[in-house]
């Protein structure tokens, strides 16, 4: 080619920055540098047989400069058209904001989605290529974006970099072994990393929800992947001794299978979150490299959301477009490109459930005494019960949960056994049924042979205990999908009284100090009231057989649907305090959940629990039922 037929480095410049030509326009003149790239984050060099660049030190700058800065200009040019679509007061369509990886902006090179989606609708763009959840999630600029362009549908990519481990695939592989199949060869700390990705998403998801009640958010899962000797998969999986292609591939299936299964999971329990499932869209010839289809492939992808988005279309106006005051936002590109930009100020959601997402329903137990008739003439009498289940109560209607307390006297064998099968009968797949209890804990003899200690732990409700086998069998009513809360905080361990307890403890700036009596039965009282009431226990035990042998576990004879929480008051050989505004171990819930503002996991706040209560009172946290790992990665209580 001759010199004659290159443009300068100036014109290329020029034509960057006309909008009226578009990115395949601009392909020709761009390469990507496969050494440099990292996965969904494309490094481009310039196509040095169509552009002329000078061999001395200012030109060589002004050539990294431009590439530099490929995120950056085509975002501009994608903001300048959606202004232009916009300002010429012709465009009926709905009102989009995209964020997301280089599935939605891969500069100059490719047609991606967005590119695909944009010769139709008008599309706020701020997607880059190479961007990682967590960024997105810290800068969160879709949040300004949505609100200042009036957009009724949020277009979200993300997680791609976490399918393939961010380009160090191979540490999270076992070498090769004939005798296990594809799954076999992922090691454990692969679902790790998806978890912690799926966390994040969820937790964007939950944001825009909250804040947008009218906005639609459509994401996607990634289509199967293939290694093609390539930095991000084959390389890392021949490293391992993986060689053949066909099951290179297998591997990559899984790998691909297992994120679309997560977000599959968390559009259920997420308000207005469309998940497009992508695989086998892609055609094995439609791939441009390991990561990312051609501009063919990502034709039919964006055809997936066009579909999806069409059926949105004739809602879009009902927001008010309000795109002449929409920003370009903070650039992820050099920092003299941008200015910072004031963040408009927003209402903060004061509650956790999102319209049209899933429906949370829960009860509160406390019991301030029980019934002597049933308890041998003992009515155990404690402080702070009803205080904590009204507290819980208030927690749970702050955040959208359709809410029922039972206090002492109401609290029956027979209402609460209602209220719960109840729940179960109402929520489906997403949902969430949150039970909390505060009083005495029980013991009683293990008629069925499910116990290694052979005694079975009770609610003492007031008239009559409520045994673990009973409520584990209230599990099996609901449906799968449904998440069950359990926080109880009582005592669950005869053997628990008969250790040394001067005082109790209570909460006092944070911290366990002396106050308050066990919630637990005591041992006398625990054998006269089975004696007395000998033969209703013995017939609901024998009610309850789950089989012979005493170490059979439940989770295998019996398992259930939904995925189970308890987070409890302390271990079975210690003692759950009661207080004098609350007992210990709730208000070190209280104290954590600070008014909302805990913002971690359930993990975190069993552990930030513990360290608020002392060391002869450990919270326990304790699950049963189908592993979620949506439910394990939200804030606690969250519908």
């Amino acid at each position: 080619m001759t010199s004659s037929s290159k443009i300068s480095l100036e014109e290329l410049n020029r034509k960057l920055a006309d909008p009226s030509l578009s990115e395949q326009e601009l392909q020709k003149y761009f390469l990507v540098d496969d050494e440099k790239s990292g996965p969904f984050n494309p490094v481009l060099e310039i196509n040095r047989e169509l552009v002329t660049v000078p061999a001395t030190p200012e030109g060589r700058a002004r050539s990294a400069a431009l590439l530099n800065s490929a995120n950056f200009i085509s975002r501009l040019r994608r903001q300048a058209a959606f202004h232009n679509r916009i300002g010429s007061g012709d465009y009926q369509g709905p009102i989009i904001v995209s964020e997301g990886d280089s599935w939605f902006q891969y500069p100059f090179r490719l047609m991606d989605v967005i590119d695909q989606l944009t010769k139709r609708y008008a599309i706020f763009s701020l997607d880059a290529a190479g961007d990682t959840l967590s960024n997105m999630l810290r800068q969160a600029e879709y949040m300004d974006a949505i609100e200042n362009t009036g957009a009724s549908i949020f277009l979200f990519s993300g997680g791609g970099n976490d399918v393939v481990a961010g380009g160090n695939l191979a540490a999270h592989l076992f070498d090769f072994d004939a005798a296990l199949p594809p799954e076999g060869h992922l090691r454990p700390s692969f679902e790790t990393m998806l978890d912690d990705a799926i966390g994040m998403y969820g937790k964007l998801v939950r944001q825009v929800a909250k804040a947008f009640p009218k906005v639609q958010i459509l994401c996607h899962g990634y289509d199967y992947t293939i290694p093609a000797k390539g930095t991000w998969l084959g390389k890392p999986m021949e490293s391992r001794g993986i060689k053949d292609p066909d099951f290179q591939r297998a591997i990559a299936r899984v790998m691909i299978d297992r994120f679309n299964e997560r977000l599959a999971l968390l559009q259920s329990s997420s308000a207005r979150l469309n998940y497009i499932n992508c695989r086998n869209t892609v055609n094995a010839t439609e791939w441009f490299d390991e990561l990312h289809p051609t501009d063919n492939g990502y034709a039919k992808v964006a055809q997936k959301f066009s579909a999806l988005i069409e059926q949105f279309a004739s809602k879009a106006r009902e927001v008010e477009h309000k795109a002449s005051k929409a920003r370009a936002g903070r650039a992820k590109a050099p920092s003299a490109a941008t200015a910072a930009l004031e963040t408009p100020s927003r209402p903060a959601a004061t509650s956790s459930r999102a319209t049209d997402g899933p429906s949370g329903m829960s009860l509160h137990i406390g019991l301030n005494m029980v019934s002597a008739t049933h308890y041998a003439g003992w009515e155990g009498p404690l402080r702070a019960c009803e205080f904590d289940a009204s507290d819980m109560q208030e927690i749970a209607d702050g955040l959208g949960y359709e809410t029922k307390s039972l206090l002492t006297k109401e609290a029956t064998r027979q209402n609460v056994i209602s209220e719960v099968k109840k729940a179960a009968r109402d929520l489906k797949e997403g949902d969430i049924f949150f039970i909390s209890y505060s009083g005495h804990g029980g013991q009683l003899p293990d008629f069925n042979n499910d116990e290694d200690d052979s005694t079975d732990e009770t609610w003492c409700l007031y008239d009559g205990q409520l045994v673990d086998d009973e409520l584990y069998g209230l599990w099996s009513k609901f449906s799968a999908g449904v998440r069950v809360l359990v926080v109880s905080d009582s005592c669950h361990s005869g053997t628990v009284v008969r250790a040394t307890v001067a005082d109790g403890h209570a909460l006092a700036n944070g911290h366990a100090v002396a106050a308050g009596i066990p919630r637990a039965m005591p041992i006398d009282v625990a054998t006269r009231t089975f004696r007395q009431n000998r033969d209703f226990y013995a017939r609901l035990g024998a009610s309850m057989s789950l089989g012979e042998g005493r170490n059979l576990t439940r989770e295998i004879t019996s398992p259930i649907s939904c995925s189970v929480r308890l987070i409890s008051g302390c271990q079975d050989n210690q003692v759950s305090l009661d207080g004098i505004g609350n007992g210990a171990f709730t208000a070190a819930l209280i104290s954590t959940w600070n008014h909302g503002r805990f913002n971690r996991d359930y993990a975190a706040f069993h552990r930030a629990i513990m360290m608020k209560l002392p060391p002869d009172q450990t919270p326990n946290h304790w699950q049963v039922g189908p592993r979620n790992p949506i439910y394990d990665a939200q804030t606690p209580f969250a519908i």
